[in-house]
C-alpha cells in the first residue's frame, strides 16, 4: 500500500467536481430513441428541466430530441464538463481520445466488454487507463450506469429509476462500483424519503474509483454522509485517505463491503496468516479509520437516514420510553447487543417520573403502560426529565402503530415538535407506525423514525460509533525504531533465535535464548539462564514445534535437561524427518504473564496488517484476535486491546495481578511499524506467546517465526 500524495483528496475533489456538477453534457452515440441508452439520458433531462446545456453527439443526426446535434465531440461549442459515452466497445477508444483533444473534463463509459470479459477487452481498458493518466480527463467506468445530480436534474445514467420517480434533493452522496446494485438503492434512498446531493457508479474503474468519489464527498460543502457499496479496493492509500479526511470532516461513511473471501493464507506456516482473512482486514480498516459497515441494503438506508439529521453523541446511555413493557425488554437486548447502555435512572428523575404517571414503571427503561394514550401532554415532560436528568445520551419512543390513529398522531406531532425546539440537538427517535407524510414531517424534525423498535436502537449505536470517531483527539505518532532495526534477508523463515535477534533489535523485547548442539550443552546453558528452562527444537522449518513433539517446558535440573533434549530429537527426526535441525534453544521459564499473540500478515490490499489477541496455543481455537493497518501508535494499539473479548485477563481477573498493558501497547506499535518500514521484505510474522508480565515488568517475546519475501529469480 503506496501512500497517496497529501494534496491527494483535495486534488481528486476538484477534479470530480465536473462529474458531480457538470454545467455541460455531451451524448456521444446519441439516439433519437429515447429508450434506447444512448437517449434515455436526453430524455430524463429534458423532462427533469436540466439546467445545464445538452449536446448530442451523432454523425449521422442533425437534430436529436428536439436539440441539435454535432458530429464529433471535438466540434461541440465549447469543452464539455461531462461526456457520456454510448457505444459498443471496439469503437469507445478512439472516442476517448477525442474527448481528451477536445478538453473534456470527465466522461462515463456505459459501455461494456472491456477488463470483465479479458481479452482485447482488457488491453482496451489498459488504454483507456493510460489515456486518463495522460490528458487529465476523469474516466468513469467502463461497464458503469453513470451519475446523478438530483438538484441541478444532469443525469447522465441509463437507469429507468426516474421513470417512477425522482430522487429529492439532499446532502447524501451514493457512490457503487456495482450499476444494479446503485440504481436500486438509489430506488430505496428515494423510497425512505431520503435526499441525494449524487449518485455515482464506478464499474471498471479504469480511472476514477469509490476512493476518489469519497474524496469529493469529503471536501464537498453540500455532503453530509457518503454511503458506498465495494466489492474491492484498487488503492488502499487513496481509500484510507478518502475515509480519514470525510472523519477529520464530521462526515459518516457508510460502507457496504461484499465478497468476504475464504482466509487466502488458510495453509501458511503461521497463526497470523491463518487468522487475517481478507474480509477481517476490510473489518479492522473500517474500525481503525471510522467507517460503518452495513451489512444489509436495509441497514444502509436505516443509517444514511439517521445520519442525515446529523447529531452524533459521544456517549452511549440509552433512554427508553415505551407503552409496552415487552417492547422494553426487546430494545434493552438489542442495545446490549450494539455496545449501548441502558442505565437506571436517578432516584430523583425516577421520582419526578413517578409523579407524572403514578403507574408507570420508572427504572428505565420507562414503561407508561396505555396510561400514556389517556394523556398526551405526559410525553413532554416525561422524555424532558429524561434528557435534564436521567443521565441519557439519547432517547427512544416506541408509540406502536398509534401513528395511524388520527385522534393521537395530531398531538402527538405538536408535542414533538415543541420537544424538538427544547432540545435541538439530542438525539431522539421514534418507534411509531404511521403516514408516510407523518413520517417525513417528524423527520424533517431532526427525530429517527423507524416502524422497528430494535432497528432504531441500532441505528442510534452507528450515530454515537461515529460521533466517538468524530470527537476522538489526534492520536500521538508511532515510536521511532532503534537504529538497529533492520529487515530480514529475502528467502526462508527465519530460525527462533534468529527471529528473535531481529524483533529485538527493533526494540521488541525477547526473552533470552541459546542455541546448543549437544545435552552438555543444553545444561550449561540452563545453568548460565537460571532454571526452570524451556527447550525447544531449533528449526526454520518448523512453525509449530509442540506439533512434533519439538518443546518441553519447565525443565528444573540438569537431568531433566539432558532427558528432554534427547526427546526433543528422536521425536523430531520421527515426525519431520526432511526438517533441517540447527540444534536445540534454551530459554528461561517466563512465569505469572499474560499470554498473547503479535502478528503481522501482508495483505495484498492493505500491505502490513498488525494482529494482537490472547490465548497463546489456544488462538486458532478461541479466534479472540483484533486487526490493525500498520503503521499505528499506542492510542491506536489501546483500541486493539479493547476489541478483545478477554481484555479483563489484562487488566487482572480473578485475582491475578493487572499485567504490563503499557508495554504490551509500545510492543504492538513498534511491531507496526517495523511492518511497516520493511513492507516489501516482510511476508509475516509470529510472536506467540508473547508473554506481559504484572505490572511494571514489563513483557517479551518467548517464540517467534519471521517469513520473509521469497527470493526473487534473477531477471
Amino acid at each position: 500500500m503506496k501512500a497517496p500524495p497529501a494534496c491527494y483528496v483535495a486534488a481528486a475533489a476538484r477534479s470530480l467536481k465536473p462529474l458531480f456538477d457538470p454545467a455541460s453534457i455531451a451524448i456521444i452515440g446519441a439516439s433519437n430513441d429515447s429508450n434506447k441508452f444512448g437517449g434515455r439520458p436526453i430524455r430524463f433531462m429534458k423532462e427533469g428541466g436540466y439546467r445545464g446545456r445538452i449536446y448530442p453527439i451523432n454523425p449521422k443526426e442533425k437534430v436529436i430530441q428536439g436539440l441539435a446535434a454535432y458530429p464529433d465531440i471535438r466540434q461541440a461549442p465549447e469543452p464539455v464538463d461531462l461526456v457520456i459515452v454510448s457505444l459498443p466497445a471496439p469503437l469507445v477508444l478512439e472516442q476517448i481520445k477525442a474527448c481528451a483533444d477536445a478538453r473534456a473534463r470527465a466522461v462515463c463509459i456505459f459501455s461494456s466488454g472491456f477488463a470483465e470479459v479479458g481479452g482485447a477487452g482488457a488491453a482496451w481498458q489498459a488504454e483507456l487507463t493510460r489515456i486518463a493518466k495522460a490528458s487529465g480527463t476523469r474516466l468513469v467506468g467502463p461497464n458503469c450506469m453513470g451519475m446523478l445530480n438530483t438538484a441541478s436534474r444532469a443525469v447522465g445514467t441509463f437507469s429507468s429509476a426516474f421513470e417512477h420517480g425522482w430522487p429529492k434533493p439532499g446532502n447524501v452522496i451514493v457512490v457503487s462500483q456495482s450499476g444494479a446494485v446503485g440504481s436500486h438503492s438509489l430506488v430505496l434512498l428515494r423510497e425512505r424519503g431520503l435526499g441525494l446531493r449524487g449518485w455515482v457508479t464506478t464499474g471498471n474503474e479504469c480511472d476514477v474509483d469509490v476512493a476518489d468519489c469519497i474524496a469529493f464527498a469529503a471536501e464537498d460543502p453540500e455532503t453530509r454522509v457518503v454511503v458506498a457499496y465495494m466489492e474491492g479496493c484498487q488503492d488502499a492509500g487513496r481509500f484510507l485517505a478518502a475515509v480519514s479526511a470525510a472523519r477529520k470532516n464530521r462526515k459518516p461513511v457508510l460502507i457496504m463491503k461484499v465478497g468476504a473471501s475464504e482466509v487466502g493464507a488458510s495453509a501458511a506456516s503461521t497463526h497470523t496468516a491463518s487468522l487475517a482473512g481478507a474480509d477481517e482486514v476490510f473489518d479492522a480498516a473500517f474500525r481503525q479509520f471510522g467507517v460503518h459497515r452495513v451489512r444489509t441494503l436495509e441497514e444502509m438506508t436505516d443509517i444514511a437516514s439517521a445520519c442525515s439529521a446529523g447529531v452524533y453523541p459521544t456517549g452511549n446511555r440509552l433512554g427508553i420510553v415505551t407503552i409496552s413493557g415487552g417492547v422494553g425488554v426487546l430494545s434493552c437486548d438489542t442495545a446490549a447487543a450494539h455496545g449501548l447502555d441502558v442505565p437506571p435512572l436517578p432516584a430523583a428523575t425516577q421520582a419526578e417520573l413517578k409523579a407524572l404517571m403514578p403507574f408507570a414503571t420508572v427504572r428505565n427503561p420507562v414503561d407508561t403502560t396505555a396510561q400514556l394514550l389517556t394523556d398526551h401532554s405526559l410525553l413532554q415532560p416525561m422524555v424532558k426529565a429524561i434528557l435534564d436528568n436521567g443521565g441519557c445520551d439519547a432517547v427512544m419512543v416506541f408509540m406502536s402503530s398509534l401513528g395511524f390513529a388520527p385522534r393521537i398522531m395530531g398531538p402527538f406531532k405538536d408535542t414533538m415538535a415543541r420537544l424538538r425546539e427544547a432540545y435541538p440537538d439530542r438525539l431522539i427517535a421514534l418507534s411509531i407506525m404511521s403516514g408516510k407524510a407523518d413520517r417525513e414531517q417528524l423527520e424533517s424534525l431532526k427525530f429517527l423514525v423507524f416502524d422497528d423498535p430494535s432497528r432504531a436502537v441500532a441505528a442510534i449505536a452507528a450515530l454515537v460509533r461515529f460521533g466517538r470517531a468524530f470527537a476522538r483527539p489526534a492520536d500521538r505518532p508511532p515510536p521511532t525504531l532503534p537504529a538497529a532495526a533492520r529487515a530480514p534477508a529475502s528467502g526462508t523463515a527465519l530460525s527462533e533465535h534468529a527471529a528473535a535477534r531481529l524483533l529485538a533489535d527493533a526494540g521488541i523485547p525477547t526473552v533470552a535464548t541459546e542455541v546448543v548442539a549437544s545435552a552438555d550443552a543444553a545444561v550449561a546453558a540452563a545453568e548460565r539462564l537460571g532454571y526452570p528452562v524451556a527447550l525447544k527444537v531449533a528449526s526454520a522449518d518448523i512453525a509449530h514445534k509442540s506439533d512434533v513433539g519439538g518443546v518441553k517446558l519447565g525443565l528444573g535440573d540438569a537431568e531433566a535437561v539432558r532427558h528432554a533434549h534427547a526427546a526433543i530429537l528422536a521425536s523430531v527426526a520421527g515426525k519431520a524427518p526432511g526438517a533441517r535441525v540447527d540444534g536445540v534453544l534454551v530459554a528461561p521459564m517466563v512465569q505469572d504473564g499474560v499470554e498473547c499473540i503479535l502478528g503481522v500478515h501482508r495483505d495484498p490490499v492493505f500491505g502490513p496488517v498488525v494482529l494482537c489477541g490472547l490465548g497463546g496455543i489456544f488462538v486458532e481455537i478461541l479466534k479472540d484476535v483484533s486487526l490493525r493497518i500498520a503503521p499505528f501508535g499506542t492510542d491506536e494499539a489501546r483500541r486493539m486491546l479493547d476489541e478483545l473479548r478477554g481484555r479483563r485477563l489484562l487488566d487482572g481477573a480473578r485475582g491475578r495481578p493487572p499485567a504490563d498493558v503499557e508495554a504490551l501497547v509500545e510492543a504492538l506499535a513498534r511491531l507496526s511499524v517495523y511492518a511497516d518500514r520493511h513492507r516489501d521484505r516482510i511476508e509475516s510474522i509470529d510472536i506467540n506467546p508473547f508473554a506481559v508480565l504484572p505490572r511494571g515488568h514489563g513483557a517479551m517475546a518467548l517464540d517467534a517465526v519471521v517469513v520473509p519475501m521469497p527470493r526473487q529469480p534473477p531477471g
